[in-house]
Order: C-alpha cells, then structure tokens, then sequence
C-alpha cells in the first residue's frame, strides 16, 4: 500500500510462509485496482473488484499466499438519497391540492422522467390519478 491512501477505497494484504507480502488496493473510483508486492508488483488494472475477488486472490492463494487482512481505508464518495425525516429539495414548492383528483396525498419523486423531461417532481398519490408538478430550480 502507498504512504499517500486518499485514493484507496480498500486494502488486502496476502502473505506467504516466507513473510512475502502483497498488497492490493482498490482505489475509490471503484474500477483502478494495484498490486504492490509479489511476482506481479507494480500491475495495474481497471476491471475493479470483480478482478481482486474473481482473479487476483484465487492466483494468490494457488501461489502459496494467505489472506492476512483486508480492510476499507476510505469510503468511496456516496449518492445516498435524502433521510426519510428531511425535507426534500422543492418541500417549499409541494401542491396543497391535486387539480384533478383533489386529493392532498402526494409523493416526492427526485428525479421523474417522463418524455423528454427530467428532474425533481411532486406527484399525486391519490387513487387511480397520475398528475404531476416538476419543481421549478
């Protein structure tokens, strides 16, 4: 592992009975992966996790390696949705009343498409009725 691991999302580290040590990172883009140690030391590859998991470590082990550790070092960047107890973004912009059913029930959805448009809308969640206002940014 690098002395600088802003950029590792997460680290395994195999050795053999000879204390040979290898270490391979994932970096947070979650696809650049590297190998520092052993017969492959410098590899690069962009294949992500798939290839640490599928390729990497069963070449490892079969060579003689056991698996020390592993562990996150830095949790990649995250598009987590909004907490059910926060108020969305356009709360301020949420219709009183539905036009067509005159209903008051509605549900926030963050990013409709319908057609050609795309973005945060207010929809009616009364029954059997389909009415939508997009939030004006």
């Amino acid at each position: 592992m690098s002395q600088h691991d802003d950029h590792v999302q997460h680290t395994w580290t195999l050795t053999n009975a000879d204390g040979d040590e290898i270490s391979i990172d994932l970096w947070i883009d979650g696809y650049s992966v590297r190998v520092d140690g052993g017969p492959d030391d410098g590899h690069e590859d962009e294949r992500g996790r798939d290839v640490i998991e599928q390729e990497l470590l069963p070449k490892y082990t079969a060579a003689g390696y056991q698996l020390t550790r592993h562990h996150p070092v830095n949790a990649p960047e995250s598009h987590e949705e909004p907490a059910d107890d926060e108020e969305p973004e356009g709360a301020d912009q949420k219709p009183d009343q539905c036009p067509q059913c005159a209903s008051t029930d509605f549900e926030y959805e963050p990013n409709l498409t319908r057609g050609w448009r795309e973005g945060p809308a207010w929809m009616c969640a009364g029954p059997s009725c389909s009415w939508g206002q997009w939030i004006v940014v």
